[in-house]
């Protein structure tokens, strides 16, 4: 496996690490794998935690600023636009998802990445960047890009325009509850000293420090 440091903004440092990468001075230091069986059930718990919240920001949030706009708190209901409702809502939680993804993507980019797609039905789509390296604080944002970018969207669209935020509902919970293993990654990664070095595994990451 050729392993390759990426940092557009730091050139003559990762020329530096590449060289002693290349030497064979990388070990591992810390791993996980989202999908192994001993992680399902705490990453399922945290995404029906951050679901809860989720519900309960944005159900408030649209609630109190429709009131704001219309001076009432709900619109008045019919079969055709309770229907319309359930459908978009669905579709924007489709949608939500290569969105969510590519967001990474485009973060993988901005580092200098070579960024790929793909699935793990029927679990998730994922972003990964194979056989790249990227610094820890870099990985991070690429990590919580997703949850960051598109919730203060929602908060905005909803704000501005809560008739309509109320049809994309389903699509904001949706990535912020989906968005728990981006958290739970973060969170440890966090623990760990700025100066490793994170390799994307699809599901998971590998990290790595160079030997002195």
């Amino acid at each position: 496996m050729s392993l390759t440091v990426i940092d557009r903004f730091h050139p003559r440092m990762t020329r530096e690490q590449q060289v002693k990468i290349d030497a064979g001075k990388l070990r591992k230091i810390d791993g996980i794998e989202l999908l192994a069986p001993q992680q399902m059930q705490p990453l399922a718990q945290l995404s029906l935690v951050m679901l809860g919240i989720g519900l309960v920001i944005f159900v408030a949030l649209n609630i109190g600023a429709y009131a704001w706009h219309h001076h009432v708190a709900i619109a008045p209901l019919s079969l055709p636009g309770v229907l319309a409702w359930i459908l978009l809502n669905i579709l924007a939680y489709i949608v939500i998802l290569p969105v969510h993804e590519a967001i990474h993507g485009l973060v993988f980019f901005l580092w200098g990445g070579k960024p790929y797609f793909g699935t793990k039905l029927p679990f998730a789509l994922y972003c990964g960047a194979k056989e790249q390296l990227f610094r820890r604080n870099q990985y991070l944002v690429v990590g919580l890009a997703p949850l960051v970018v598109i919730t203060l969207a929602a908060i905005i669209f909803t704000l501005a325009v809560p008739g309509l935020a109320s049809y994309v509902l389903f699509g904001t919970v949706g990535n912020f509850s989906g968005a728990a293993g981006d958290v739970w990654v973060a969170q440890r990664l966090w623990r760990q000293p700025s100066h490793i070095l994170v390799e994307d595994t699809q599901t998971g990451y590998t990290a790595w420090a160079i030997a002195d």
